[in-house]
């Protein structure tokens, strides 16, 4: 059993239907599965092994989802690219993870001739020889991969993105791909013969997972190469899109499009969004805009994506006055995941009270690559730590405070910046927020926030400023707003605040 089997499994139950759409055109599982096992052959057959690790880099694609899928069917490693990090910083990942092969999109030609230059095998569709991505696949037998794989084998390497340092190879095994797929079937997704879903997110993240439930259901996915709202809402109209996987910043950016209201969106039965906290009051106008049809899923790279779910029916608008409360949860742990919240010393602390958010279950990874002290720095007794600080509640629901290495601490006071976003958000002519510490020589840092206003709002510094001090206390008000245009993102829509930290390091003007 491997990741790959799901494909194989509904190559042969649902073999005509459509697997996948992208750019307009069509790919049937049966054909799909065939191209798959044809790239997975001729892999093995240039020479590469099992466990041996190939870069793939890629926008959204067919040939995108073709390559890695490959991969888990010849027992050959992913390394997962970020299409986004800059040449320097993809042959450092291909460096440290020993790869010994790459294959690239069309779009990556002259990044691909510079990573390719230490690398036994590059593969690509530019090139006029054997090592053409499709003469390779044109040569290569359409059966099975005969390899023998096993669930402890290692299928992934994910680079997290660096926010907090240098990139680190997370080591995932097959298990923790098909426990994910589990669990988001049995907990997230009830999909029908006839679903359809759409993810705008990069496969390099989580995208590449998302997609599996739907494949072992022989449900039709469509792709898009980078986002954009009108197209999503094309693609939603036309196609009559059931099933869409969004961080929040896309859904914050779909809800606050100026077409959306031109489109018939009525085909969603499911919006499942996750990766970076959403303020509470955006859930709740998103809820009024899309309709009690949201599903929300906590987790990281380290586990899979899946730690807490809040489901859909808990998005529902109801007279229990704990609701509204919970919409800033993450939800609870998903079935066979395991969740506590300790202090300093590991040991579990009360409901209410903040601490370090640690997990287990299959979906955990096997560690970092090449990094046995970070390893046993983050997995100990084969709890993750997770790096997050949160709390749970009487009834184990699970409030996400804050990274830990984001704390401001200004005055001697330590200030999480979630809650002062939390209040930001909930003023009117607020779209996104992001809130950071400035150094400062008297407080050491001062709490800071750097807004993009709704389109056809205003506000001023010092009404953004007041409308905190209302709803918090002093110390934890912004001292400094800041008015942007966007909010610096990575490629997975988190809001890089360490880019708004050097951004505004000396005091510049803000930008409006």
């Amino acid at each position: 059993m491997n990741a790959g089997y799901y494909l194989t499994r509904s190559a042969k139950f649902f073999g005509e239907k459509t697997a996948f759409v992208f750019d307009g055109q069509r790919k049937s599982y049966s054909d799909l599965n065939a191209r798959v096992n044809k790239l997975a052959n001729g892999l093995l057959g240039l020479g590469l092994k099992k466990r041996d690790r190939v870069g793939l880099l890629f926008h959204n694609s067919f040939e995108y989802v073709e390559s890695y899928l490959a991969l888990y069917k010849a027992g050959l490693v992913w390394v997962r690219l970020n299409a986004r990090a800059n040449d320097k910083e993809l042959c450092k990942m291909l460096e440290d993870s020993q790869a010994k092969a790459l294959i690239y999109g069309p779009q990556f030609k002259e990044t691909g001739a510079i990573l390719g230059s230490n690398l036994r095998w590059v593969v690509s569709r530019d090139r006029i020889d054997d090592l053409n991505y499709d003469n390779l696949i044109g040569a290569s037998s359409s059966n099975e991969p005969v390899t023998d794989i096993d669930l402890e084998d290692i299928s992934d390497i994910w680079y997290t993105s660096g926010t907090t340092g240098v990139p680190k190879g997370i080591m995932i095994i097959h298990r923790n791909i098909v426990t994910c797929t589990q669990l988001l079937l049995s907990d997230v997704y009830d999909i029908k013969a006839g679903d359809k879903f759409l993810t705008p997110g990069a496969l390099s993240h989580a995208g590449s997972v998302r997609v599996l439930p739907f494949i072992a259901r022989g449900a039709t996915c469509y792709l898009h190469s980078r986002f954009d709202p009108v197209s999503v809402f094309n693609d939603i109209e036309r196609e009559r899109i059931t099933d869409l996987a969004l961080v929040p910043t896309m859904l914050v950016a779909l809800m606050d499009h100026p077409e959306r209201r031109n489109f018939d969106l009525s085909s969603l039965k499911r919006i499942t969004y996750g990766g970076s906290p959403m303020p509470v009051e955006r859930i709740k106008e998103a809820i009024d805009i899309f309709g009690p049809i949201l599903s929300q899923a906590f987790g990281q790279a380290e586990s899979i994506i899946s730690i807490t779910h809040l489901p859909k029916e808990e998005h529902i608008p109801n007279d229990d006055p704990k609701w509204e409360k919970r919409l800033s949860s993450t939800g609870r742990e998903f079935p066979g995941v395991r969740v506590r919240v300790v202090n300093d010393e590991g040991q579990d602390l009360k409901p209410g009270q903040k601490g370090e958010i640690i997990t287990r279950s299959d979906l955990v990874m096997k560690g970092y690559w090449n990094m046995p002290d970070k390893t046993s720095e983050t997995i100990k007794n084969g709890w993750l730590y997770t790096g997050d600080i949160g709390y749970l509640d009487d009834d184990g629901y699970l409030y996400l405070v804050d990274r830990k290495n984001d704390k401001i601490i200004s005055g001697g006071l330590n200030v999480f910046p979630r809650e002062v976003e939390e209040v930001l958000s909930a003023h009117p002519s607020v779209g996104q927020v992001s809130v950071f510490g400035k150094e400062d020589q008297k407080w050491g840092e001062v709490i800071t926030a750097a807004v993009v206003l709704r389109d056809g709002k205003e506000a001023n510094e010092k009404e953004l400023i007041e409308f905190c001090k209302k709803n918090l206390s002093s110390y934890k008000s912004p001292k400094h707003i800041y008015f942007v245009d966007d909010l610096p993102k990575n490629a997975y829509g988190k809001t890089q605040r360490h880019e708004l930290k050097k951004q505004f390091k000396n005091g510049q003007n803000p930008i409006v």
